[in-house]
């Protein structure tokens, strides 16, 4: 299993790699690490975001480079001032 976070708007991979056999599949422990990379937290004031909106889009995909097959994906926007 493979951890993907890419920007949904540009297509572009943030990061990626394979995940460990007992790491547990957390959408918000990954969306926390990349906002801390940037320097900003997650906004958690908009309530749901739609699929493949927001600033980025964490999935988990038996295979890294098919972005048509994965088992869960959560999309995350940053907070802004």
């Amino acid at each position: 299993m493979f951890v993907v976070i890419y920007n949904p708007e540009t297509n572009e991979t943030i990061y990626q790699r394979r995940m460990g056999p007992y790491e547990i599949m957390d959408t918000r422990k990954f969306a926390d690490r990349i906002a801390d990379d940037y320097g900003t937290e997650i906004d958690d004031s908009n309530g749901y975001i739609p699929n493949c909106c927001g600033d980025i889009r964490v999935e988990f995909r038996p295979h890294r480079d098919n972005g048509n097959h994965i088992w869960s994906g959560e999309s995350f926007y940053f907070k802004t001032e």
